[in-house]
């Protein structure tokens, strides 16, 4: 039986016909969204098939590379799928770099001129600067790499920061309580942008530096008054820890 043709090429797939003449014309943010969500079975199948599991950075790398396939795939050479599927190559090393990080001072200068690029794309797209989960999401490094990328950089130890703003009290302990600072990253997850950077700067998660009331007012713009309201609320959420964390034995 012969492969329907479609409008960009006989290796064109027709389901992906009208997604990929949409994008063709309209190559915006609002047409990255749309071309991903339409290829997102395809993205999931091929870090699947690639590292064997998916998680939100494999998948978020994965879409970054959707893209740059797009932009590079030629329909008259091959299926749509084939060429992405090729481009997810890069997910092995990708992986091996998230799950056993090399320690390499070159690595870690060029991860944070990166890292810095990132950081200024979304606060000129946000307004503001980005929560660590923002860019995260932007960038493809894990959480926990941004915060090596900036230990590395500052030199700054662990334990070394400020102390914590005055009347903030942690609900939850921060040392090597696992289950604690599973909570600490729960709470986080739930917050708006703005909480997640009070947050930051307030425990020093992800390396984050630690910073004063008044710091963190002319910081984000708001007044130390509005800080230390959102803090209290941030509080109590910890402090339900023992009542509402799975991760209590």
């Amino acid at each position: 039986m012969a492969q329907q043709i479609s409008m960009y090429g006989s290796m064109l797939e027709p389901e992906f016909d009208e997604p990929f003449k949409a994008w063709k014309a309209n190559q915006t943010p609002e047409g990255n969204a749309a071309i991903l969500q339409s290829l997102q079975p395809v993205i999931e199948k091929g870090v699947k098939t690639h590292v064997g599991e998916t998680n939100p950075i494999l998948v978020s790398r994965a879409r970054q590379l959707t893209l740059q396939g797009l932009r590079s795939y030629d329909p008259s050479r091959s299926r749509l799928q084939t060429h992405l599927y090729n481009q997810y190559q890069g997910l092995k090393r990708i992986n091996r770099q998230l799950t056993q990080p090399v320690h390499i001072p070159e690595r870690v200068q060029f991860d944070n001129y990166q890292l810095q690029q990132y950081t200024q794309e979304l606060a000129d797209k946000l307004g503001r600067d980005p929560t660590d989960t923002e860019l995260a999401n932007h960038s493809g490094f894990s959480r926990r790499r941004i915060g090596h990328i900036r230990k590395a950089q500052t030199g700054i130890p662990e334990g070394q920061m400020e102390t914590l703003t005055p009347g903030f009290v942690p609900g939850v302990q921060t040392g090597n309580d696992n289950a604690s600072q599973m909570w600490q990253e729960m709470v986080y997850d739930e917050l708006d942008p703005l909480d997640q950077r009070i947050l930051e700067h307030t425990l020093g998660m992800h390396d984050a530096a630690k910073i004063s009331n008044k710091a963190l007012a002319k910081k984000l713009g708001r007044s130390p008054g509005a800080i230390s309201q959102r803090k209290a609320r941030i509080q109590a959420m910890l402090d339900r820890e023992s009542e509402l964390s799975p991760f209590m034995q």
